[in-house]
């Protein structure tokens, strides 16, 4: 043993030091969150106070709604503004069934001048037209090439 040094076990002063700091902290923080508590309860105070407000503020614009579209309104047209009306009102009518016929007019020759094409195509035999001989010849080439395919696929 040497001088100064007692017989019970060495102090570790350095974590005591440390320990005494992180309760300082842990308080530090603990009074931190509490004043956050608070912020908050203050916040939704606010919050809660705002939705009343804004719950008011509807029901006030709602109930002004209603007793606006229960209102009637009076009012005149003079015979004469109605005749005019209509008759505008008619020949609107009148002009659009025109244009009508028109566009009409024009797709029935339109269809007929493609329907000329066409025939004159057929007339000269224009396009791909197959007769019933090369339609069977070609389905039975057809038939052969798969037969063909299989038989070699299974026998390779």
């Amino acid at each position: 043993m040497g001088i100064g040094k007692g017989k019970s076990d060495k102090i570790d002063i350095d974590n005591l030091i440390g320990s005494v700091n992180n309760e300082s902290k842990a308080t530090q923080e603990a009074s931190c969150l509490a004043e956050k508590v608070v912020e908050l309860e203050q916040a939704t105070k606010a919050f809660n106070t705002a939705i009343d407000r804004a719950d008011c503020i509807i029901t006030a614009f709602n109930n002004s709604v209603n007793e606006l579209q229960s209102r009637k309104i009076g009012a005149q047209v003079h015979p004469q503004t109605l005749k005019s009306l209509n008759d505008i009102c008619t020949n609107f009518v009148v002009e659009v069934g025109k244009q009508l016929m028109a566009h009409r007019d024009k797709q029935l020759e339109l269809q007929k001048e493609h329907e000329e094409r066409i025939a004159r195509m057929l007339e000269r035999n224009e396009g791909i037209w197959l007769s019933n001989r090369w339609v069977i010849f070609t389905v039975i080439v057809l038939g052969i090439f798969c037969l063909a395919v299989i038989l070699w696929a299974v026998c390779k």
